[in-house]
């Protein structure tokens, strides 16, 4: 599963935050119709990941809505885990 807000601003329409092995990537959209995001980075793991969007954005805990995947960084499920 992925974690996404919807803030609708100028330099972010939506954030996407995407759990793989190495940590957690913060996927920023820059508008609705965006075809990927225009910027992401690592965090260590989910928690500063959501951290990170709080003082960037933000973000309270309570806003990030769980979402499927949507794969950006390239690696598919398998078995449950990503590869």
């Amino acid at each position: 599963m992925a974690y996404q807000v919807i803030l609708d601003r100028p330099d972010a329409y939506r954030v996407l935050l995407e759990e793989y092995p190495e940590g957690t990537y913060v996927d920023v959209f820059e508008t609705k119709t965006s075809e990927g995001p225009y910027k992401d980075y690592l965090q260590d793991d989910l928690a500063m990941a959501m951290h990170a969007c709080r003082l960037d954005f933000g973000v309270e805990p309570a806003d990030w809505c769980e979402v499927p995947d949507e794969n950006w960084h390239g690696r598919k499920r398998e078995g449950g885990v990503r590869a």
